[in-house]
């Protein structure tokens, strides 16, 4: 039968070479848990590094240029030129009115008139397209451009047979779009003259505000200085 080990039983060197060598043991493990929790740590995906305010200002990215400043920006006002030449003998009045020699009345008016004889010839104030030609005894014979910001601008008292646009056509600044007339039959007690008129979003506005100040001076006759 064989003799069962007892550790107190043996000699003071043998216990004194098993201590030593559960005492590597330990520190062995030790050591290996040390490594083994500090390669985790390093290799870990989900660790964050620390939030710092201490950031460089040259290593701060440059913020995105505004790629909308163009569509941002209000569309250009439609600048126009003088339909006829000559001399505005009626203006743009919508707050006080202005007398009607024809209805012998005061009323207000919608636009401004342009002296000019008989026949002579009208021009499209900018580049648009025609959006309607029609006839109505206020306005007489009138063509309607629509330029490309939406403004409008409307040639009245035109000569009802030497209409030289249609509906839909492209016209381009200065294209001729008819002859003075003297179709309006308020406005035939009054000289020869052309009925011009701007409109905004549906509401009549001072034509002289959107003629250009080239085409008052040369056109009309009005300095601006």
């Amino acid at each position: 039968m064989d003799k069962k080990f007892n550790f107190s039983d043996q000699p003071t060197k043998v216990k004194i070479i098993y201590g030593a060598v559960i005492a590597i043991l330990c520190i062995s493990a030790i050591v290996v848990g040390i490594v083994s929790v500090a390669s985790t740590k390093k290799s870990d995906p989900d660790t964050e590094p620390p939030i710092t305010d201490n950031v460089p200002k040259d290593e701060v990215p440059n913020e995105a240029p505004d790629t909308n400043e163009d569509e941002n920006k209000a569309p250009e006002k439609t600048s126009l030129t003088s339909p006829v030449i000559g001399e505005v003998v009626k203006n743009h009045s919508l707050d006080t009115p202005v007398f009607s020699t024809t209805l012998n009345e005061w009323r207000v008016h919608t636009g401004i008139d342009i002296s000019a004889e008989l026949g002579d010839k009208v021009y499209a104030g900018a580049d648009g397209e025609v959006t309607n030609v029609y006839y109505n005894n206020y306005y007489g014979r009138t063509v309607e451009i629509t330029h490309p910001d939406g403004v409008v601008s409307v040639y009245s008292n035109l000569d009802g047979d030497n209409i030289a646009v249609s509906v839909g056509q492209s016209v381009k600044r200065g294209d001729v779009i008819g002859l003075v007339g003297d179709t309006s039959l308020t406005e035939l007690a009054d000289e020869a003259h052309l009925h011009f008129e701007v409109r905004v979003s549906g509401k009549s506005v001072n034509p002289l505000d959107y003629i250009s100040e080239e085409s008052k001076e040369a056109s009309l006759g009005i300095n601006g200085v």
